[in-house]
């Protein structure tokens, strides 16, 4: 089944820059272990409060369990799961799953 995947957080007002950083970080770390997907790390601009949001396009709930885990043991990814506790704000991650019906 395709789906678009999206987690959404607030980062700190200061801290967008450095959210950033680690979101294009994340993106080549999940591109790695999900070739077939379409990877978007995007911001918003202007406003409050300030988000970044990831964005996942692919097949999902096939297989994906191994390429989890993989993604999961990365170095890479562990270190810079760490970096985003100190920009993102605590409690303010969403997440959503939608199933793509149209194609």
């Amino acid at each position: 089944m395709k789906v678009i995947y999206t987690r959404t957080m607030r980062v700190k007002d200061d801290s967008l820059g450095k959210a950033m950083e680690i979101g294009r970080g994340l993106a080549t770390v999940r591109k790695k272990h999900y070739p077939n997907h379409e990877v978007y790390f995007s911001f918003q601009m202007g406003g409050d409060p300030r988000t970044i949001r990831e964005t996942l396009i692919g097949t999902m709930f096939e297989g994906d369990n191994e390429a989890d885990a993989n993604m999961s043991a990365d170095p890479e990814y562990q270190k810079l799961q760490e970096q985003l506790k100190d920009v993102a704000i605590e409690g303010t991650i969403e997440d959503e799953i939608r199933p793509i019906f149209s194609e």
